[in-house]
């Protein structure tokens, strides 16, 4: 076998497990720690030369990479957490690290040195708040990992919050700056579009009653002069066709929503989002 593939297919640590499933045997394995290309961490579980140091140190530690850093690995929008690195333990460990990620139910077995997507989510449900879990999960449709049935079937036994949440979820959300805005201008009564599509303009992130265009910008505000140059191009165009643009940042939503929202509901009490001129103060 060639280990250097392990990096890429496997973040550089394997189990005994997935190195017999792949082809090696049993003196292959031994030949292979002999001549230095891999090497043990412990019982069951190898890594190369240039494996991930926190896929090593999970390993090490009786863990596995999961919930949010096994998101992340699999491309992912990852929500700010306090906890910088997740892991948990099968149930043989559990016992010994309390601390560690968890999920409703028992614990999952772990074939791998990196949770599935499926799996991660089962553990991010309770590292996560509600707005933190529904991000994950539009990602995760998003990008195809996963489809919306395919969550109501891994999540039909969890606490009926969770279910819940899972039907807040929307394949089309783009990033998690799109997501906790939908999320928070849906509870707040307005009424929200994903997507809605502009002739002559394209996608607009989110659509609030009839003409409140909002666009959301991700962590990287786009300062690129090509960015800067298509956002006001797009925002010229909208305005003729009716519609009031404005342009969200990541720190916005997720740092000032108070101000921010404060803006939203004033052009909203002046009917600014109907598609009709403002309207006195109805709302």
């Amino acid at each position: 076998m060639d280990y250097d593939q392990l990096i890429e297919r496997f973040g550089g640590v394997v189990s005994t497990r997935q190195l017999l499933e792949s082809g090696e045997t049993t003196p292959d394995i031994r030949r292979a720690v002999e001549s230095g290309a891999i090497h043990r961490i412990r019982h069951g579980w190898f890594r190369v030369p240039d494996a991930d140091p926190e896929i090593v140190a999970a390993v090490a530690d009786h863990a596995v990479v999961s919930c949010a850093s096994a998101l992340r690995r699999h491309g992912l929008w990852i929500p700010d957490h306090p906890v910088e690195s997740h892991a948990r333990v099968t149930r043989y460990e559990r016992r010994r690290s309390p601390d560690r990620c968890r999920r409703h139910g028992r614990p999952t077995p772990a074939p791998a040195a990196v949770d599935d997507v499926a799996t991660a989510l089962q553990y991010a449900a309770r590292c996560f708040d509600e707005e933190g879990f529904v991000i994950l999960c539009d990602s995760a449709l998003h990008h195809g990992k996963l489809s919306l049935d395919d969550l109501r079937a891994d999540f039909r036994l969890a606490p009926l919050s969770i279910r819940n949440a899972i039907e807040k979820c929307n394949r089309l959300a783009a990033s998690g700056t799109e997501t906790a805005a939908r999320l928070r201008l849906k509870s707040a009564g307005l009424r929200v579009e994903v997507q809605h599509h502009a002739p002559g303009v394209g996608w607009i992130d989110l659509l609030v009653g009839d003409r409140l265009a909002i666009e959301l910008d991700s962590r990287a505000h786009h300062t690129a002069e090509e960015d800067y140059e298509r956002d006001r191009v797009r925002s010229r165009k909208l305005i003729p066709l009716g519609y009031l643009p404005m342009r969200l940042t990541y720190a916005q939503v997720f740092g000032h929503w108070e101000t921010t929202y404060a803006d939203i509901a004033a052009a909203v009490r002046k009917g600014y989002h109907r598609n009709r001129a403002a309207s006195g103060n109805r709302p």
